[in-house]
This record gives structure tokens, C-alpha cells and sequence, in this order.
């Protein structure tokens, strides 16, 4: 499936996107969706959040998936270096039941046209019992 998207102007606009996925033991899904939509609640008041969502992934359930919208890059590392992220990155550890997956893309518009640059790996960063965060 192929979306184009058309922008009313001439405009230069940018955006970052992260998206990720936590795969969760069976019996902490509760737990673990409280805790990634206690996460969503805290960014969404950060500036530069343009949007913060929380699903469940639909073919599989124990897999909660995030999909982030931030006006910049600075915006996006102060949201990295915030207190909830780092209250996250302390508790899920335990909750964790595969790999986890993250992937950011810039989005700009240049002329009225979107460019979105390729996925773009964000640093691994290890969690508490060698659970890694790609």
C-alpha cells in the first residue's frame, strides 16, 4: 500500500517518527500497557510531541507497539533524557520477552513534496538482565 501525500504549499516542514515494539511476557501485558501508557500520558505534555500512540500490535497481542511524532531531533533527545523515559527504561526490563525494535525516520517536505529519509537506527541501549533496545 503507497500513501502520497500532498501539502497545501511551498513549504519546508520536518518531523522525526519513532516507532517500536516491546514484546511482552503473557501474564504482564496489564502491567505493561499501564506502564507504556503512563510513558505516552508524560510525553505528550513534552514540547515538540506532535503525537505519542500506544497499540496493541493486532496479529500479535503480547506485542505493544509505540508510534512517536516529534517537531525536531533536539526535541526528540530531550524527550530521551527526560525522568519517564528513564522510570521506563528502569521497569520494563522485566517485562520483556524477545527483541525489542526501535526505528526513527525524518520527514521533511520541500516544495510541497515529502521526502522521507531512510529508517535510520537508533543506538542500541542495553537494559538491565543484557535485554538490548535496538
Amino acid at each position: 500500500m503507497c500513501y502520497h501525500v500532498r501539502f497545501p504549499q511551498a513549504v519546508t516542514l520536518s518531523m522525526i517518527i519513532v516507532k517500536g515494539s516491546f514484546p511482552i511476557k503473557a501474564d504482564q501485558q496489564p502491567v505493561a500497557l499501564d506502564l507504556v501508557q503512563s510513558l505516552a500520558s508524560a510525553s505528550r505534555k513534552e514540547p515538540g510531541c506532535l503525537s505519542y500512540e500506544v497499540y496493541v500490535q493486532a496479529d500479535e497481542p503480547r506485542v505493544i507497539m509505540v508510534w512517536q511524532q516529534w517537531s525536531s531531533l533536539d526535541a526528540l533527545e530531550l524527550h530521551f533524557g527526560s525522568d519517564h523515559v528513564d522510570a521506563f527504561l528502569d521497569a520494563i526490563p522485566d517485562l520483556i520477552d524477545g527483541d525489542v525494535q526501535s526505528a526513527r525516520y525524518d520527514v521533511t517536505s520541500v516544495d510541497g513534496e515529502p521526502v522521507i529519509e531512510e529508517a535510520k537506527e537508533i543506538a542500541p541501549v542495553v537494559l538491565a538482565g543484557n535485554i538490548t533496545v535496538h
